[in-house]
């Protein structure tokens, strides 16, 4: 995670509607209120890894956000999630415009895809897959469903039961790449001359397979772009893309609710594989590539081995070199 990355100030026009939904937000991300000035429906900070952004909400309905990465990425990407807003074009910096083209409307039926545990050392990669058409799209906005990086891992699982109980069962599709696995296929596929790219392509084609194998018909497919746009294209979903079904690769995709869902629901995934991971060794497996990670990882490997984080851990990232360290 970036440590106090300096970000352009970005401006926002909000709906009133969702204005005090994006105040509410960030509360639950532990944001604070400061008191707001003339002019000012609201002011609050959002803190993260020594970072800090602020968002103030003028009565006009422009909402600046301005601060530090990594708070400042979050709170911009609640807001994107919650009120479904695009930057303005003339807002500058890495995050603050994209040259993807707009995505379809969430209301179109569509299955958007996402997934969780890339980054964590401890753990599986979970990829998920979410159909959803008008109605469900609607069910789950007003439930409160976004881009599960803005939201705490408590409010996360009621979310995923919120959302397992109004997709159907076979409108929704998620997989487990626990770490042997994980770790089998990734030195496979290196040995090919592939990378995590094409690891990545493999676990979304699968979901979404397993979905359009049910009988869904999406007028298109959404997903993040996890890489180069024309590289994952050769490889994703060549089937279902001679089918005739559009598929989209988008920065940010999580702004659509079918990718948001699907964010959640793999998120759960994780969680739940590491919370119970954790029950079976006696000992808390932490999130991330820490130092405490690191920690954890070489009390097991005292304890049993370094070949058993085979079984709980991710060893091809560059954490396994430090954890062997002496």
């Amino acid at each position: 995670m970036p440590g106090r990355e300096p970000r352009p100030t970005t401006t926002y026009s909000v709906a009133p509607a969702d204005r005090d939904r994006i105040h509410e937000a960030l509360h639950g991300l532990g944001g604070l209120d400061e008191p707001p000035g003339p002019y000012e429906a609201w002011r609050a900070t959002l803190s993260l890894g020594g970072s800090q952004a602020r968002a103030i909400q003028y009565s006009s309905g422009k909402l600046v956000v301005s601060g530090h990465a990594p708070a400042f990425d979050q709170a911009v990407a609640l807001i994107e999630a919650v009120a479904k807003k695009v930057p303005p074009k003339h807002a500058a910096g890495p995050k603050a415009a994209s040259s993807d083209p707009a995505a379809p409307p969430e209301t179109e039926p569509h299955i958007g895809t996402d997934e969780a545990g890339k980054g964590d050392f401890f753990g599986p990669m979970v990829t998920a897959g979410v159909y959803v058409d008008a109605r469900t799209a609607q069910i789950l906005r007003t439930l409160g469903v976004r881009d599960s990086k803005t939201v705490s891992d408590r409010e996360l699982r009621g979310l995923a039961t919120n959302i397992r109980e109004v997709v159907a069962e076979k409108q929704r599709a998620v997989l487990v790449l626990a770490p042997r696995r994980y770790n089998e296929l990734y030195k496979q596929m290196r040995s090919e001359g592939k990378n995590l790219n094409t690891l990545l392509a493999w676990t979304h084609t699968r979901v979404v397979e397993d979905l359009i194998k049910s009988g869904l018909q999406p007028n298109f497919i959404l997903s993040d772009q996890f890489g180069d746009k024309r590289y994952i294209e050769s490889r994703l979903l060549v089937d279902t893309r001679l089918s005739g079904v559009p598929v989209l690769q988008m920065h940010r995709a999580e702004a659509d609710v079918g990718v948001a869902a699907a964010s959640i629901l793999a998120r759960d995934g994780f969680l739940r594989w590491l919370d119970q991971a954790s029950r079976t060794l006696g000992v808390t497996l932490p999130k991330g590539a820490s130092p405490k990670v690191i920690a954890t990882a070489r009390q097991l490997v005292s304890r049993s081995g370094a070949d058993s984080l085979k079984e709980y851990a991710k060893v091809s990232f560059k954490t396994m070199q430090n954890v062997l360290a002496p």
